[in-house]
């Protein structure tokens, strides 16, 4: 038998269980993901298979909650700035680049009361070099011509979101040297925190934009742990006889995802897995099996 049945972030109990009450607000990246239940790995844990990978962890992306699309990635978090729904900054948006850092922030953005922030920028954010190939949503951002207005669009505190942004305002060095969204330039804050470590702009210029951000699920990483060959181990780290996995019900990361290996791994352990498979039932004595004579 060979399991495949993906891992369990279409589990909201499951998913509450290991990472917390606000799970309930954390929604597959894609519909297909609420398909996946985690009913294999259960199954596979009631054979005897070991549990394997971070159970209460798992790959996260930034969406826009308002687009019903697939995959509505809004990855242009860095270059504004992020307020949960108190009008308030969490974190370092641009710590590094945004391929480094997006889990993090979505895991900082999961924290936040109901799973979710805004980014606030101003007039120039929806002109930077390849906003478009960024931002996935399906959904325009908000627009108004007073920071004041933009808070009562997203039911936020007006003079909190005022102060916050004042406040990191102050915080930006004068002077703007050549943008480039694609490098890191140091451009920093002083003196605020959280600070902000790269692409530190003013937000002053209306109209002021806003786009919601929240943690959408793309996998989950605890799963059942098996070897090289796909095989599933039981807690002894013995293979356990006619059993095999492969994909996102194998439990192989913790904490940081590195990018573009889940389908990788589906690929290359879904194929050890069949090979392996087929060659154990060819080598099963043909009277075993029931064709003999």
């Amino acid at each position: 038998m060979i399991l495949a049945s993906g891992g369990y972030e279409g589990n909201p109990q499951l998913m509450t269980e290991h990472f917390g009450e606000n799970a309930e607000f954390l929604k597959p990246v894609a519909r297909g993901g609420t398909f996946n239940r985690g009913e294999g790995i259960g199954m596979a844990i009631g054979a005897g298979a070991a549990p394997s990978g971070e159970w209460g962890n798992f790959h996260g992306e930034p969406v826009d909650p308002r687009s019903r699309i697939a995959e509505p990635v809004v990855m242009t978090f860095p270059y504004g700035i992020l307020v949960n729904a108190d009008g308030e900054r969490f974190v370092d948006e641009a710590s590094s680049t945004v391929d480094e850092i997006y889990e993090d922030v979505c895991r900082a953005i999961f924290a936040q009361p109901g799973n979710i922030s805004y980014l606030i920028g101003d007039r120039r954010l929806p002109e930077l070099p390849g906003f478009t190939r960024a931002v996935l949503s399906d959904q325009p951002p908000f627009r108004c011509d007073t920071l004041a207005d933009l808070a009562r669009v997203l039911d936020i505190d007006a003079p909190t979101l005022a102060a916050t942004v004042d406040a990191y305002n102050a915080a930006v060095p004068d002077g703007e040297p050549g943008f480039d969204p694609a490098v890191a330039d140091g451009l920093a804050t002083t003196g605020v925190r959280p600070p902000k470590s790269n692409w530190a702009r003013a937000v002053v210029e209306p109209p002021f934009v806003a786009y919601p951000v929240a943690t959408a699920v793309c996998f989950t990483f605890g799963g059942i742990a098996v070897d090289n060959a796909a095989r599933v181990l039981d807690g002894d780290g013995t293979p356990i006889d006619g059993l095999w996995a492969a994909g996102e019900m194998t439990g192989v990361y913790h904490r940081k995802y590195p990018g573009a290996t889940s389908v990788l791994r589906s690929l290359v352990f879904g194929r050890e897995a069949a090979r392996n498979a087929l060659g154990s039932a060819d080598a099963v004595p043909s009277a075993v099996t029931g064709g003999g004579g």
